[in-house]
């Protein structure tokens, strides 16, 4: 496929110790034009590094925030693809790096579907030492091993599939998009809470249930995610933080999908936050069930407006009656 030039843009924040490596890991890829990278105010010398890789190579550009402050990954990544200029788009974060041939299979399934969207490839785990891999194992809310998604998905169906769950996951290092279809999925969430915790899994929501995502290589990796004792998805946190975090990132994907996606996408999107909400529940049994959906309403007045809402309402009242009341008479 010719004229397949790529930008790949790179949140920077207190990855000193790892940008070197990861900026390199994209110099070798012969289909990257520019390297955007963002410093997010990091207070180590994260700054200074990427300075001195931009002097040091023509492809590299570092941009930071007004006033240089913090904003998060997702708008820093968001800047990153403003001042971008390439047709095609990948990300990576900071600490993370590229295998060679990273773009091999995008470049191929780009130019065999005149359709495609985006491509997502197979991401690896790469543990900087034991204790790491320790941590990770124990605290970490995702997945160890690779990081892809089940073969013979059809594009048509990777939204509603993602949504259910089961059947793997989208890393952002393995993601290429075409540019011109963020006109229709939007960039990254910058809702306060989301801008750096499930903005990733919000964005690619967004992008399947608008456009086409083929599979690439989701067999071997073409990036690799780094664990360190830094690494935030590792880092020990209450089990009600981790349900917040999750629930916004569900409650922000519904909103958008209720003024930009299908009826079908926007309830199903709204089935899976209902499950994902009662899991959340502090009483428990049906009648812990039922606080917890009294409750949904408070967050989310849409709720009220969707059919489910009371047939959830309906059923868990009723099993109430039937296994509760009626067992008492």
């Amino acid at each position: 496929m010719t004229n397949f030039q790529v930008s790949v843009v790179v949140p920077v924040y207190n990855a000193a110790g790892f940008i070197r490596q990861a900026v390199e890991s994209l110099l070798i890829q012969p289909e990257i034009e520019e390297i955007i990278l963002v410093e997010d105010s990091s207070s180590d010398e994260s700054l200074l590094m990427c300075q001195r890789l931009s002097e040091e190579y023509s492809l590299v550009h570092l941009y930071q925030h007004p006033g240089c402050v913090n904003r998060g990954a997702g708008p820093s990544r968001n800047l990153g693809i403003t001042k971008s200029s390439c047709r095609y788009i990948a990300f990576l974060d900071a600490d993370d790096f590229y295998l060679p041939g990273r773009f091999a299979a995008a470049k191929t399934v780009f130019a065999l579907h005149p359709d495609c969207n985006g491509v997502y490839d197979a991401v690896g785990m790469h543990y900087e030492d034991e204790a790491s891999r320790d941590r990770w194992r124990e605290f970490s809310i995702v997945g160890e091993g690779v990081t892809t998604v089940q073969p013979g998905i059809e594009p048509t169906d990777l939204f509603d599939v993602l949504t259910k769950g089961g059947r793997g996951h989208i890393h952002l290092n393995g993601l290429t998009v075409k540019r011109n279809i963020l006109e229709k999925s939007g960039l990254f969430s910058t809702i306060p809470g989301l801008e750096s915790m499930h903005e990733d899994t919000d964005f690619i929501l967004r992008l399947s249930s608008v456009g086409s995502l083929y599979p690439g290589n989701i067999k071997e990796p073409g990036a690799m995610r780094r664990v360190h004792q830094q690494n935030r998805v590792s880092e020990p946190r209450p089990e009600k933080d981790i349900h917040r975090d999750r629930m916004r990132q569900q409650f922000a994907t519904y909103r958008w999908l209720k003024r930009n996606g299908s009826p079908q996408q926007r309830q199903l999107a709204f089935r899976r936050l209902v499950l994902d909400w009662n899991r959340g529940k502090t009483s428990p049994g049906y009648f812990g069930r039922l606080k917890s959906l009294l409750r949904l309403p408070l967050r989310l007045p849409a709720a009220l407006h969707e059919g489910h809402y009371w047939y959830r309402l309906a059923q868990t009242g009723w099993a109430i009656v039937r296994n509760d009341w009626l067992k008492l008479k």
